[in-house]
């Protein structure tokens, strides 16, 4: 295996991940011999997401898709990368990301509009698409896809991600870098009216002249951060310690995708009966351990620094309640509260988040700080035996067995909803379809290996 080509398919997906192009998510191969490809790996245990890769944990596989070198997995829609190479032998490199504007545009039946000089060339024609969100596994599906892809630089998989190829791996990275761009515009541009763009002979003209300028591989190279850290080891959940430290890293990560500040709050049941701790007011992004609150059953404080907030009352009843539920997070997200109060329903446009807004979602539709006793209860039938309930004008609950789930089910549904919302700003998003929806169910990442992940960065 070339080290050199390794270490730079291994910085290709970490700027990838530092572009936002990828993230949990997305893998990369380049072609190193008549029937031999480099690719990164795909999701196993102990497997780093793209920003942790490293040169040697890239996969060498023939053609014929024999893994000849690797201590992991290759990706398991590995079929589509070695289909392209067998089928386009111009491609010496192929990208698959899950970057946003492009996935939202890919939703709904619009075109990249040419805005920008930089990848006009790339979109005089519109891109293909391929599928609803499955997987593509088999080499009959793969076979297919690049039938429909054709020539094209780049095909867009709605409900999944996007495929760029190139002639290189700094090529596909700046395609997708400009793919984004124009996609971003074209959202933006949507409510200006007519606006003038890059024509076919224009686009042209500049790609020539552009020629041999747009080798970028150095100036990926200045901005790879580098592999990022292991996360911590997670705290022992049957320890009070542990338990706090546990809610402490969960109001990181949710600080991190702003859906939640200073007011939200995060609660865990304590290994001993009749106890929960539950995060107090202030920074939770910079919220520690030592700081989490403890709370008996009766909602009295019994130890922390800060005091816990009146809200513990409405966690004290779901605890008491719910036997199942080990963990509870409340969050004031953005997207999540337009779409109740609007009485519209994000629906599952993306694996990810997919499982989460499939559910019908309960609103208690007044707005209201649930201090009360009647309030509360309202808000627990509603809540019933699911895992979400949400609050008009408010925030939304989430309940869970591990504080895994909670924690990524509030991100997860936040993210789709922005999602949803960019691609019902370009026309009418469509949901996945089936056949991916019961495949989401059965090979989605788990919430313990999002969690890592976020722990990560």
């Amino acid at each position: 295996m070339s080290k050199a080509s390794a270490e730079e398919l291994a910085r290709t997906l970490r700027v990838a991940h530092l572009l936002g192009l990828v993230s949990l998510y997305g893998h990369s191969s380049v072609r190193v011999g008549p029937e031999t490809i480099l690719v990164t790996p795909g999701r196993a245990l102990g497997s780093p997401p793209p920003n942790r890769l490293r040169a040697d944990d890239v996969l060498s596989v023939s053609l014929d898709g024999s893994v000849l070198e690797g201590r992991y997995p290759p990706p398991r829609d590995i079929a589509v990368h070695l289909a392209i190479y067998r089928a386009r032998r111009e491609v010496e490199a192929v990208l698959h990301t899950h970057q946003p504007e492009m996935l939202a545009l890919g939703l709904v039946e619009r075109e990249l509009l040419p805005l920008a000089h930089q990848g006009a060339d790339l979109i005089q024609s519109p891109l293909p698409r391929f599928g609803s969100g499955e997987l593509v596994t088999t080499q009959a599906q793969a076979d297919a896809l690049v039938q429909t892809m054709g020539a094209a630089a780049a095909c867009n998989l709605p409900g999944h991600g996007v495929l760029v190829v190139g002639t290189g791996l700094a090529h596909v990275l700046c395609r997708a870098q400009q793919l984004e761009e124009q996609a971003r515009m074209t959202r933006l541009a949507i409510s200006m009216g007519e606006l003038k763009t890059v024509s076919r002979d224009q686009a042209e003209r500049i790609a020539g002249q552009r020629a041999g300028m747009e080798d970028f591989r150095n100036y990926y190279a200045a901005i790879d951060p580098g592999p990022g850290p292991a996360p911590p080891p997670n705290p022992d959940p049957d320890t009070v310690i542990g338990v706090k430290e546990l809610v402490a890293r969960s109001c990181h990560i949710l600080r991190r995708f702003g859906v939640v500040r200073h007011l939200e709050h995060v609660s865990h049941r304590l290994p001993e009966p009749g106890r929960f701790v539950i995060s107090p007011r202030g920074d939770l992004g910079q919220l520690r351990a030592e700081q989490v609150a403890s709370v008996d059953m009766a909602g009295n404080w019994v130890d922390g620094p800060l005091e816990p907030p009146p809200f513990r009352f409405l966690h004290r009843d779901i605890f008491l309640a719910r036997a199942d539920v080990r963990a509870i997070v409340h969050t004031h997200e953005t997207y999540g509260r337009l779409y109740p109060a609007a009485g519209l329903a994000v629906l599952p446009v993306h694996r990810t988040g997919a499982l989460v807004v499939r559910r019908r979602l309960p609103v208690y539709d007044i707005p209201d700080l649930i201090f009360d006793e009647e309030p509360r209860r309202a808000v627990l039938a509603l809540l019933g035996d699911g895992p979400i309930v949400h609050e008009r004008a408010h925030g939304t609950d989430y309940v869970a067995a591990t504080i895994e789930k909670a924690t990524a089910a509030a991100v997860h549904r936040e993210w789709i909803a922005e999602l949803y919302h960019r691609a019902a700003q370009l026309g009418t998003p469509r949901p996945l379809s089936d056949a991916a929806l019961e495949q989401v169910s059965r090979e989605e990442p788990a919430a313990s290996e999002w969690w890592d992940y976020w722990l990560g960065l």
